[in-house]
């Protein structure tokens, strides 16, 4: 009975640690998309004017960066709930 407890909690943590470690690969990157989306505007501000599909390329990259954070977190929800499972 102690053994099972043990196993569970060891089971647990690494299933914490495994949640993490793709939860932070997941963050780093959206970072890196929006440093990019932020550089862009920085320094490349005419390329984020160009026409496309009748919107200018920043408003259509803005709504990529704010559409891939609500991937990311039904990606990360839909795999801790598998690390969750028995």
């Amino acid at each position: 009975m102690v053994d099972d407890r043990l196993d569970d909690s060891t089971a647990r943590r690494e299933a914490g640690k495994r949640k993490f470690r793709f939860g932070l690969a997941l963050f780093a990157v959206y970072v890196v998309g929006y440093a990019l989306f932020t550089l862009a505007g920085t320094f490349f501000r005419g390329t984020l004017t160009l026409r496309l599909g009748g919107l200018n390329l920043g408003i259509v990259s803005g709504m990529l960066i704010i559409i891939s954070a609500i991937v990311i977190a039904v990606l990360y929800n839909w795999f801790a709930g598998k690390m969750e499972e028995p």
